[in-house]
């Protein structure tokens, strides 16, 4: 369900209270601002790439990519030039939205794989520390943090 203060960034974004699929492309349908179409193998190797790329996303707080902290929920392809990402944040109210997405933007677009970028902002399921990568895990280990 789309909420009334959707953000727009020069990669589209949209807030939404829509669960979110696995990040492995495995969900065939989303109910919310977006349907995911059905994905062609092209389309998850495209996705899997987008992924890879969204390594390069860094968390501003806990200083880990937004990928091995759990934040990326699921990613598709659309009409074959747009990548769509569910993804989360720590907290609703992070006001530090503004920089992944334009970090996202910066990592995605640069390597020319597809035309747009769309950012669905997703809250539930709510993010917590279980959804973090046994590496992202390692990470914040390494840090200092205990996990």
């Amino acid at each position: 369900m789309q909420q009334p203060d959707d953000r727009s960034s020069e990669s589209e974004s949209q807030d939404t209270a829509a669960a979110p699929a696995p990040a492995n492309g495995s969900s065939d349908s989303l109910s919310g601002p977006a349907q995911k179409p059905p994905q062609s193998e092209e389309d998850f190797e495209l996705a899997s790439d987008v992924e890879e790329y969204l390594r390069d996303v860094i968390d501003p707080e806990l200083g880990i990519n937004v990928v091995d902290l759990g934040l990326v929920y699921d990613i598709w392809i659309e009409n074959g030039n747009t990548a769509v990402v569910n993804m989360t944040l720590t907290s609703p109210a992070c006001p530090l939205t503004d920089m992944i997405e334009e970090q996202a933007a910066a990592a995605v677009m640069t390597h020319d794989l597809v035309e747009k970028l769309t950012i669905n902002w997703v809250w539930m399921p709510p993010w917590g520390p279980q959804m973090i990568t046994e590496e992202g895990r390692e990470q914040l280990r390494a840090l200092g943090f205990s996990v």
